[in-house]
């Protein structure tokens, strides 16, 4: 029974959520005499160091609360403790420590209760939350699952279910975290770990996972693998192939070693099937033999890859390296020290930059760059080499968030200065052995290492043995392994250069020497040190244009990388990237079209974002005969899979085989002068730009008639008010929140169209053509059915559909003067309309009245700060609990944040006195609102009675027979980017539903194709979604992405998670499961929401809270099953 106990402890409930197998080893751990590593140093540091910090706390605690009790101290069993617990609550003890909650088979002992006289439970007025002391600099997902343990148990205990539970972290910072945000996922971790106790540990296989490397478990594991010959031995396979090769009879690393490499396996590409026989055979050879083996990769003989990625060798090449503490160690993380080593004049030479906080970062890195700087003035051609791509990386999130030595970072990729030896490694050779880690390297070049740090965890290890202690002889440790690795990196050079294939060519940088600055980095240098000098009165509003300098050059540095990563893949490599389409081939001859010809490929199924009438270039162009630009797509059928494209013949030919992306990123000249024009006014103390200043400074808006801070909306009459308060701003802003469904655009509006009565002149923009269009055609709309005559500009380009409006009223133009003169007619009012880059045109300064921006959360506030000069009132519609801005870069403090962000400052609606928040829905029934309104919008949401009287009298035969939210459980296996099984679910769905009877408030008709919304989160998915249906006879159904459908609605909506776990994600767990995702593909739907997916998806360890807060929404959706 006591066993039995132990199992059902927060303590356990934690290592579950690390690895299901750990539970298997602490139950066998005595009966099968196993063996754990044992605790590391720093392990039993920590824990000491936490009982200190435990200890100070409640000396703390003891001086702010009177009556306390200590149990911690107390020599009794478990029961007598739970029993001394519960007696202490009754007598309503203010703090008590180290005392055990219980609750069935649950048990723990808990650092502290606090009573809390604002929550009643059955004790009395009075009820109790949990306090935890965390040694740790931020909290972790298992400190979440042992306080919601202790929380299930309290709840029981008290009778009521806390409000929140508060982890202290070091130097006694608080941390507070809401139950009810953490809760659902909590519950669903206890209820799978209790059916694992009951039904599943005893078949339990370990798996590989991404704790593996910190566990006390690993060599039993590892034993395990190599005796069984398991797959996951095998380098460089994903989970994702070995479930490919399972289901294919493949299932051991021997099996696959004996195939044949010249042949594809069933399910995978030529390249990766090679590539992976390739690689069981040498580690299968190199068991028999024990001598390291390689082999040349005989696919990468040619082009920018493996071996042809060397320059020739310079004299005094430098050789580069990091080590790094992750946030939990050191707040945002601290990139401690930069390694340096160089052979000068046959001798050799070691620099170690080090850094203890994120001031010392900033200097090391600015040493860093003044060093090497100087170094290649005395050496011009020698390179930084180094081993994976994780210091450039770094060097770039250093530049952006210290704001220092961007330029040169710039210039040093432009001067090809750094060298990836993995890169070469990986794509020039084949190993036998199971990663390219420098350490497995190492053996072929014969390098020993000296001292007690051999790895990289070990090193990280060591720096916290030494934040603990303050003992130099870890950094000594650390230093001597970093310059081992940097050593290392230099004898891995000179074995390549030795085993460079005589058929490779050398890699010639594109430019050599030093760059001059080039005219934009002048102005940001100045821009930067004049802001700096400056002394504008309000210090964030100084530090936020301090930081905003050089955002577009910060937001395009991932795109400039992409862009020429992609230069060194392959056609089948790049299938795998979103932003492409890899590995077409030409199907048929070019037919001329005009001066252009058009070329049809074939291409693969692939995840892609490439729409039709987009600009694209060879993404990996290796052809110096050939020119980057690929042509623009005239049309893609997902169907058929064929794509067209169109390309000028004065060109050149395109090849058979081919692969396209996006281009470079555009120029942001004006944005950028307009920013630094903003930064003038507030260093000249000129009053200009009053209603981008009041944003900026959060004040409350300033309205004619309307005390400062007075609730802004008097009525539920928003038709007639809205336009009221917006003509009656005053040089100011105001934010318009408008949830799903609440006519935010028709809001907008008619407030533009009464602004229009009034002669104003008014701009129009939005993230996209796409959202500027929406609004406009709402605009023309009113003013139609007002017979009121309009007259508006849109900016776009003829050539591209994708960018003209052609309307009654207003109408798209493409030259400058069109806008210019239109500007200069008096008491008229008018519309312009434009992107961002149209509407930085200098001639729109302050001559504007009032800029609308639509979905203003997918809108930088670097992007308002560039534009807001043209506006005397800025009018911001949008809602920051639907899609957000798509952020790249790496940007300091608030600069990176969209406007509503930055605005709401995590508030999930606008309070009344600081804007308007659209408070009624007139499309979700309400039994779709209360999950929109209660997860997303604080419960303010409410629904108009017009909603419920939307009625589907669905088939008979159909699954679904209700209005609300429908949870369909999918229980498919290895499906990534499409599920065959949810395809074929959908089209069963629609064919049942498809005829039934709509009820419109009153107005009866057949359900029809239209009347569904199909949404995936995955390209691929949608386009064999869209062939299934239609060859099923279901012709032009709306099927997209969850972006392709924000703004639109449907009587049904269908949305198609596909992915069968959450291990194999084709893209991050903060996309898969975006909360703001969630909200827009739900809310499309007026009467019925139809959600698949497989509930492994929900089986995962988080590595923070942000996505155990992501999970838990979705979790709730489980209350929606269907039966």
């Amino acid at each position: 029974m006591k066993k039995q106990k132990s199992l059902y402890s927060p303590t356990m409930l934690k290592r579950y959520l690390n690895c299901k197998y750990k539970i298997f080893n602490e139950i066998n751990e005595e009966k099968l005499k196993l063996k754990r590593i044992e605790l590391k140093t720093n392990d039993k540091l920590r824990i000491e160091r936490g009982n200190i910090h435990e200890k100070e706390y409640f000396k703390e605690l003891k001086k702010k609360y009177k009556k306390t009790l200590n149990l911690k101290d107390q020599k009794l069993i478990k029961e007598e403790k739970v029993s001394k617990t519960i007696q202490a609550m009754k007598e309503g003890y203010e703090i008590i420590h180290g005392g055990w909650l219980k609750q069935g088979k649950w048990i723990g002992e808990f650092d502290f209760l606090i009573i809390n006289k604002e929550q009643k439970s059955k004790f009395g007025n009075y009820s109790y939350e949990v306090i935890d002391t965390k040694y740790s600099n931020k909290p972790k997902p298992d400190h979440i699952m042992q306080l919601g343990t202790y929380t299930f148990m309290l709840e029981d205990t008290q009778g009521v279910l806390p409000k929140k539970f508060i982890i202290v972290l070091k130097n006694m910072v608080h941390e507070e975290v809401q139950v009810n945000q953490v809760n659902e996922f909590f519950k669903i971790t206890k209820k799978n770990y209790e059916k694992f106790v009951e039904t599943g540990v005893n078949k339990q296989k370990p798996e590989k996972c991404g704790f593996c490397n910190n566990c006390e478990w690993l060599d039993r594991c590892e034993s395990i693998w190599k005796k069984e010959d398991n797959l996951n031995q095998v380098g460089g396979l994903t989970k994702v192939h070995l479930n490919k090769l399972l289901n294919i009879k493949i299932d051991t690393a021997t099996k696959l070693s004996n195939q044949d490499e010249n042949k594809s396996l069933k399910g995978f590409r030529k390249e990766i099937s090679n590539k992976l026989i390739t690689q069981a055979k040498l580690q299968k050879d190199y068991e028999k033999t024990n001598i390291p083996i390689y082999k040349i990769n005989p696919n990468n003989l040619k082009g920018s890859k493996g071996f042809n990625l060397l320059p020739r060798p310079s004299e005094c090449d430098l050789y580069f390296d990091i080590e790094s503490v992750e946030d939990h160690i050191f707040p945002g993380g601290l990139e401690y020290l930069f390694g340096i080593y160089y052979i000068e004049n046959g001798k050799e030479n070691f620099k170690a930059l080090w850094s203890h906080n994120k001031s010392e970062e900033k200097n090391n890195l600015i040493e860093f760059f003044d060093f090497t700087n100087l170094h290649f003035k005395k050496y011009p051609n020698s390179k930084i080499y180094h081993y994976g791509s994780y210091e450039i990386t770094a060097l770039l999130k250093l530049s952006s968030l210290h704001k220092v030595k961007g330029i040169e970072y710039d210039h040093y990729l432009n001067l090809d200065k750094f060298v990836n030896l993995l890169e070469v490694n990986r794509q020039g050779l084949f190993i036998s052995e199971n990663s390219n880690s420098l350490k497995n390297m190492e053996k072929f070049y014969h390098f020993k290492r000296e001292g007690d740090v051999q790895r990289g965890d070990v090193s990280q290890d060591y720096y916290i043995e030494w934040l603990e202690t303050n003992d130099k002889k870890f950094l000594d440790e650390i230093e001597s392994y970093n310059k081992q690795d940097c050593h290392s990196t230099h004898e891995l050079h000179k074995w390549l250069l030795d085993k460079k294939p005589s058929e490779t060519s050398w890699f010639v940088p594109k430019k050599n020497g030093e760059m001059e600055l080039r005219d934009w980095e002048i102005d940001m240098i100045l821009y930067q040190e004049k802001v700096e000098k400056s002394k504008i009165e309000n210090k964030k509003i100084k530090q936020l244009m301090s930081d905003i300098i050089g955002f577009y050059n910060r937001e395009d540095k991932p795109a400039w990388r992409e862009f020429f990563e992609r230069r060194t893949k392959s056609d089948e490599e790049l299938i795998e990237d979103p932003e492409c389409i890899g590995n077409m081939k030409l199907d048929g001859e070019p037919k001329p079209d005009k001066k252009s010809l058009l070329y049809s490929y074939k291409f693969e199924d692939q995840d892609f974002k490439l729409r039709k009438s987009k600009k694209t270039v060879i993404a990996n162009n290796q052809d110096i005969e050939q020119k980057d630009y690929a042509g623009t797509i005239i049309e893609v059928d997902y169907k058929k899979k064929d794509i067209l494209i169109k390309r000028g013949t004065s060109q050149g030919i395109l090849p058979k085989i081919l692969s396209i992306g996006p281009d470079k990123p555009r120029p942001n000249t004006k944005l950028v002068s307009n920013t630094y024009k903003f930064i003038d006014s507030l260093i000249n103390k000129e009053k200009k730009y009053s209603s981008l200043i009041d944003f900026l400074e959060k004040k409350y808006p300033n309205i004619t008639g309307l005390k400062t801070g007075e609730k802004i909306i008097q009525s539920n009459d928003f038709i007639k008010e809205i336009p009221k308060i917006i003509s009656n701003l005053n040089n100011s802003y105001i934010y318009i929140q408008g949830p799903p469904g609440t006519g935010k655009t028709f809001q907008a509006s008619n407030a533009i169209i009464e602004l229009l009565k009034q002669k104003k002149k008014i701009a129009i923009t939005g993230l996209s053509h796409k959202v500027i269009h929406n609004l406009l055609q709402k605009v023309e709309d009113i003013a139609k059915e007002k017979q009121l005559k309009i007259i508006g500009y849109k900016r776009g380009n003829l050539e591209d559909e994708d960018t003209i409006f052609n309307g009654d009223f207003i109408k798209t133009h493409e030259k400058d003067p069109v806008f210019m003169n239109a500007l200069k007619v008096k008491d008229a009012g008018q519309i312009f309309a434009g992107t961002k880059y149209h509407l930085a045109s200098s001639y729109y300064d302050n001559k504007i009245d009032y800029l609308f921006i639509d979905e203003a959360g997918q809108v930088s506030l670097a992007d308002l700060i560039s534009i807001g000069n043209i506006a005397k009132n800025i009018v911001l519609i949008g809602d920051q609990n639907q899609l957000g801005q798509p952020i790249k870069g790496t940007h300091p403090n608030e600069s990176g944040q969209s406007i509503l962000d930055y605005l709401l400052e995590g508030r999930d609606t606008i309070p009344e006195n600081r804007g308007i928040f659209l408070n009624k829905t007139y499309r979700m029934h309400s039994k779709i609102n209360e999950f929109i309104s209660s997860n997303f919008y604080e419960g303010r949401l409410t629904c108009d009675e017009r909603t419920d009287k939307r009625i589907i009298k669905f088939n008979e035969k159909c699954i679904i027979q209700k209005p609300g939210i429908h949870y369909i459980e999918m229980n498919h296996k290895n499906n990534v980017q499409i599920s065959l099984e949810e395809i074929d679910t959908v089209v069963d769905l629609m064919k049942q539903m498809i005829g039934s009877e709509f009820i419109n408030n009153g107005k009866k008709r057949e359900l029809n194709v239209k009347d569904f919304l199909v949404i995936s989160p995955y390209n691929t998915q949608v386009n064999r979604m869209i062939a299934k249906l239609e060859e099923k006879k279901i012709k032009n159904a709306r099927v997209g992405t969850i972006d392709k459908f924000q703004g639109q609605e449907a009587p049904i909506n269908i949305i198609s998670m596909t992915s069968s776990d959450s291990e194999t994600l084709p893209r991050n767990k903060e996309f898969f499961f975006d909360k703001n995702r969630l909200n827009v593909a739900i809310s499309r739907a007026q009467v019925a929401s139809i959600i698949l997916f497989n509930p492994k998806l929900l089986e995962f360890s988080p590595k923070n809270i942000h996505q155990i807060k992501l999970m838990n929404n979705f979790i709730k959706l489980l209350d929606y099953k269907v039966k």
